[in-house]
Parts: C-alpha cells; structure tokens; sequence
C-alpha cells in the first residue's frame, strides 16, 4: 500500500478556534470550516504526475467545496455543496463514484465570511480586484463562490492520459477551449497567495459549472453580469504529499514554474 506524508501549515490565531464551524459530521466531530486541504502540488501535477491514493469519498472528509482532477488526468473536478462533478474533455459534467482517486484537489468546508451583491458587469480583472479588497490581506488564502448570470464564460478540460505520460503542457497544448457565451451557474474555486505558486497555483484557480450541471470546466476567461459573492478566508492549510515513486522522481522545482503555470492554467 502506497503511503502519504502530510504536511501541515498552521498559521491561525486564537480567537479563530473552534469559532467557524457549528456543524458536525458523521463521526460527531466538528469540522474545522474554510480550512484548506490539498492533496499533492501543482508542481508535481506539472511534471506528469497524475496518479494519487486519495480517493473522492476520502476527499469529502476533508471539505465539501472545492476543485481538482482525476486519476490519469481525465478531466477537471468541481466541488459544491459536497457533490463532485467530472468535466470531460467534450465540456460535459456528470457525478461520479467515490472511489475513484485524484492526484490533486484542494478541498475546505466552506463558511462565507464575506458576500457582496455584483449588480453591474465586471470581467475577470474586476471580479478579482472585488474579491481582493473583500479579503484585505494578499498573504492569506481565499475560498471563492459566485453564484449567477455571466455575460460569457470560456472553460477548458484536459483529456484522459496513457502511460507513459507527456508532461502537462504537453497536454495542455491540444487539450480544447469551450466557448459558452452567456449562461447562468457557480463559479468556485480558490485564491492563493504567490509565495505558494509551485505548491499550488498563485492567483485565482476557478472552474464553472451550469445551473443545470451539465456543462463546465476550468474557466480561462469570463465576465459576470449580477449574482452574489461568497468569500471565506484560509489561514489554516494542510497539504498530503504522496510517497510514491512517481512523486519522489518528479522535478518540483524547474526554473520556469511560473511561466509553466501561467501557460497550463490558461492565463
């Protein structure tokens, strides 16, 4: 049985303990709400490795909100509500069984500590700046939902691949862009601060899904008309790397990490 090391960066004050969360789960136990868990880095996803031990039904302990792949990099992964749907690379979802595995996900119980209102039309460099000011501090992390009309949304998804696997801008490369004009849905996902780029993705990681569930991916571009804002933010992180031979052969930390993340994350 492959084995996982956990990493854990705590960096939350007192006051913020056993205050955010009055749910409990099936166990009695009280999650601890907006802290982020991820399993393995974006740098090792980078460098082809695209095979993990978590699976989605372990992933769920974790948090109920968030975003990822799958196993063999076939297709993206969106979180909400503590449902997972599977974009393909044809930009349809579906939901999918709990014991398939993902070698990259970040995942949180998700409490809103902050929402705001957009009633005018703001494009991807508005919506973040409204984001930014609402979490007032670029070094902590932030859990970001937007639930409404957007004026265009444009996603992309990775294809499912063989062994041996081409690194990940390779496929990126050939991987195709869905153009899905107006439409109304959840845009989810996370801001990171940039001292983490490599370990995760610096900036904003969002992925789409339609009000239907039938279509989405990872966004590339969009621009919002009117719907609501939820932010809560991260402080507390855990991250699970794997102990795999994969991971221990993996290069994580090539000199053009930021350029490489830019190009595979469509910025």
């Amino acid at each position: 049985m492959q084995e996982t090391q956990v990493l854990k960066l705590k960096c939350y004050s007192v006051g913020d303990i056993d205050t955010r969360s009055s749910a409990v789960d099936a166990t009695g136990v009280r999650p601890r709400m907006n802290r982020l868990y991820q399993t393995s880095t974006m740098a090792a996803l980078l460098d082809a490795v695209y095979d993990g031990e978590t699976t989605l039904d372990e992933l769920l302990l974790h948090g109920n909100f968030g975003l990822g792949t799958f196993n063999a990099l076939d297709g993206e992964m969106i979180v909400n509500d503590s449902v997972i749907h599977q974009f393909r690379a044809d930009g349809q979802a579906g939901r999918v069984p709990g014991d398939l595995k993902t070698p990259f996900a970040c995942v949180t119980f998700f409490n809103p500590e902050k929402e705001y209102m957009i009633d005018t039309a703001q494009d991807k460099e508005g919506f973040e700046a409204i984001v930014d000011r609402l979490v007032n501090n670029p070094n902590l992390f932030a859990a970001v939902r937007f639930t409404g009309l957007f004026e265009r949304v444009e996603t992309r998804t990775v294809f499912c691949q063989c062994q041996p696997y081409p690194p990940m801008l390779e496929v990126v490369a050939r991987q195709p862009t869905m153009q899905l004009g107006a439409a109304t849905g959840t845009m989810l996902g996370f801001r990171t601060p940039g001292y983490m780029q490599g370990v995760n993705v610096a900036g904003y990681h969002l992925h789409f899904l339609t009000e239907d569930s039938r279509r989405g991916g990872h966004l590339t571009d969009y621009a919002v008309l009117k719907g609501k804002l939820e932010v809560g933010i991260i402080s507390d992180v855990e991250i699970q790397l794997p102990r795999t031979e994969q991971f221990a052969k993996a290069n994580l930390s090539p000199e053009n990490i930021h350029e490489a993340i830019r190009v595979a994350e469509g910025g």
